[in-house]
């Protein structure tokens, strides 16, 4: 109806009606800039229209406003656009579209960054910042997420704090303020978070969605390898370099943390260069965001094959006595084109590193320890030998040895254990541990208490004075009562290193008394034979000096014809005690008899001598019997000469049977005290006409 009124009017006046957009600002038909003031109004080009309501569209878009008139105080860039109107409920009547264009940056969002990449679980930073003419207020800001204008039911950002989504309500914080800074940070991003984010603000004035956003993409660490080899196996020398990265995206961050084998590398650059790539770097690589040691990527095995740079221990364990000098035999090997840098030995350090060492080529960083007791004794080709002299205690461990080159350097792995302890003398027996007798097996073993020495010659001590035997063990088999004794042992040439004595008791199996009478007896005999030797000798020794005094002073005892007669035992008695010195293979010094007979009155002479031993003497009735005594002078002689020898005194006798009263006659009253004199005694029974 309204429609036909304005077309009768129309035809009234003879007008033809169409709606159109006119623009007026404040800058005239100039070029608008952001804060111009510009209105646009709905209107016909002859006549005013009595609507009071109307439809706007921007864009295509209809716009909430109903009004005949826009007004756009200041005017935005964001108002830019191609505006149309129509009559409200008659869209057919819809205006022909106006293009409205603000340029200028007056109000305004920028990023950083178009694009990041987070890593999962790690903290994302979007920096953002916004600008507006002075004269105005900002009166809110917000971030939104993947929404195309900057607005949505709910926000991951709100000044006003409300309509936050709850994915980010305790993850999202706002670093910006309300002059210049929009910036925007998310922790523990999750996939989720991938998607565009945009700042939006408000004034007093003008508002800004800031276009195009920032894109996050959200991806897992990894490192990746890349090598002069190719994909290639590597070895020692090749070129190659790991890079800390994710699959997708460019990490912005510029500082890292690597890991080798877990353990933490010094390295927080993005990428690690070996130039060249030696075994040693050979390993499980791993890497993370500097500050977010929590987000680690996957392990990559890094292996560099060849055996260029190495070094070699002739034994993994070693035993050294206390004292004593150990010598951890060892060598080196590398390329020939590389040259020795240094050289260096460490005690008890994982990577042959440390703030002191035992050795060092550049005689720096030695331990006190070690400074005068620790000397190489290898050189810079293959020998890398290493003597420790006076070990102690504290010297056990693990030794290393590590050299370095213009190349690569090697740490020998897993190096020499030195073990340290005391010399032991260890028994063993097969009785056990009962009491040792005469006739068992014994064994010493010279050792240490928690170790097996290399050392091939020992010196033993009984009762501390060294033996002969150089062996580790001392064979008792059997062994004897002689061998009771205390033993120790020490390392040959080193007696600082000597043990602690083992005492041996071993009991012998003869009867103690009758062992004291063996002795007794051996010693008894032993003197017997002296006496008898010195008796031998002296008798010899009498009987030629008898003779010679017989033919010297010619002293007899003489028996002439009135003694009695002799008898035949008698006689014989004196020829039983001659046989019973000869059969003790003795020389006899026999008295001289002469016999003379009655019918010729002629003396007979009979000497004794030695070949009349054992033969009975024959002296008949009518016989005249002298005994002829010794010579004294030469019989003290003899006893001078043998009286140390204690002998004892040898008499002979001879007995006569007479009538008359018995008579004795010594040889000489001198002589009765000397007990070396031999003595002749005669006794006379005759009777005398």
């Amino acid at each position: 109806m309204e429609t036909e009124m304005i077309l009768t009017c129309c035809i009234a006046h003879c007008v033809v009606l169409e709606l159109k957009v006119v623009m007026t600002s404040s800058r005239g038909n100039g070029i608008l800039i952001e804060g111009d003031s510009v209105n646009l109004t709905c209107s016909t080009q002859s006549c005013s229209l009595s609507q009071t309501e109307f439809i706007w569209f921007k864009d295509n878009q209809q716009f909430p406003e109903t009004q005949s008139t826009l007004h756009f105080k200041p005017a935005c860039k964001y108002d830019s656009g191609n505006y149309s109107c129509a009559l409200k409920g008659s869209k057919e009547t819809m205006s022909s579209m106006l293009k409205f264009t603000v340029n200028g940056s007056t109000w305004t969002v920028y990023y950083s960054e178009k694009t990041l990449c987070a890593v999962r679980g790690s903290t994302v930073v979007i920096q953002c910042g916004y600008d507006y003419p002075e004269s105005y207020n900002v009166e809110s800001m917000m971030w939104s997420h993947n929404t195309e204008n900057c607005t949505g039911k709910q926000y991951t950002w709100y000044s006003n704090n409300t309509n936050i989504s709850a994915e980010y309500r305790d993850r999202a914080e706002f670093l910006g303020n309300k002059v210049k800074n929009c910036t925007l940070k998310i922790k523990n991003v999750t996939t989720i978070d991938a998607g565009v984010y945009r700042f939006r603000f408000t004034t007093n004035g003008c508002e800004e969605c800031g276009q195009p956003g920032v894109t996050l993409q959200v991806d897992e660490l990894k490192v990746v390898m890349t090598s002069s080899r190719g994909n290639g196996t590597l070895i020692e020398g090749d070129s190659v370099n790991l890079t800390c990265s994710t699959q997708s995206c460019s990490l912005s961050q510029t500082e890292f943390i690597w890991f080798k084998d877990n353990q933490q590398f010094p390295e927080t650059q993005s990428t690690l260069h070996f130039k060249p790539a030696c075994k040693y770097d050979s390993g499980n690589y791993s890497c993370a965001l500097k500050g977010s040691e929590e987000i680690m990527s996957s392990m990559l095995n890094f292996t560099v094959n060849g055996s260029t740079w190495t070094v070699y221990y002739s034994e993994k364990t070693l035993c050294a006595v206390r004292g004593s000098t150990v010598v951890i035999q060892c060598g080196y090997d590398y390329p020939e084109s590389y040259n020795v840098e240094s050289m260096m030995w460490s005690h008890n350090t994982e990577d042959c590193t440390g703030k002191q060492y035992t050795w060092y080529s550049n005689n720096t960083n030695i331990s006190a320890e070690y400074r005068d007791r620790a000397e190489f004794l290898g050189n810079k080709v293959k020998n890398c030998t290493l003597k420790i002299k006076n070990v102690t205690t504290i010297d056990a461990g693990v030794y290393r040895f590590r050299f370095t080159t213009n190349g690569c350097e090697e740490c020998g792995q897993p190096g020499v254990s030195l073990q340290v302890d005391e010399l032991k003398v260890v028994m063993t027996s097969s009785r056990g541990n009962g009491t040792l007798i005469e006739g068992d097996s014994v064994n010493l073993t010279c050792r240490t208490r928690s170790c097996s020495l290399s050392q091939s010659e020992f010196t033993w001590f009984k009762d501390n004075k060294p033996i002969s035997e150089t062996n580790s063990t001392l064979y008792f088999n059997p062994v004897f009562y002689q061998n009771s004794g205390k033993y120790s042992c020490a390392l040959k040439g080193y007696r600082n290193t000597v043990s602690d004595p083992v005492l041996i008791t071993c009991q012998s199996t003869a009867n103690p008394t009758t062992l004291i009478l063996v002795i007794v007896g051996v010693l008894g005999c032993l003197a017997l034979l002296a006496v008898v030797g010195c008796i031998m000798s002296l008798s010899h020794r009498r009987k030629t000096e008898s003779l010679n005094e017989k033919n010297d002073r010619g002293g007899q005892t003489q028996i002439n014809e009135d003694n009695p007669k002799i008898k035949e035992s008698d006689i014989s008695q004196i020829g039983n005690q001659t046989q019973e010195v000869a059969s003790q293979k003795e020389e006899v010094s026999y008295a001289s008899v002469q016999l003379n007979t009655k019918e010729s009155g002629q003396k007979k002479t009979d000497l004794l001598n030695e070949n009349d031993r054992g033969k009975k003497l024959q002296i008949t009735e009518d016989d005249y019997v002298y005994i002829t005594t010794p010579n004294i002078s030469q019989i003290r002689n003899q006893q001078k000469e043998v009286s140390p020898q204690k002998e004892e005194v040898c008499y002979a006798s001879v007995q006569f049977n007479t009538e008359q009263p018995k008579t004795e006659y010594a040889a000489n009253d001198k002589a009765s005290d000397d007990d070396a004199i031999v003595y002749s005694v005669v006794r006379n029974t005759a009777t005398h006409s």
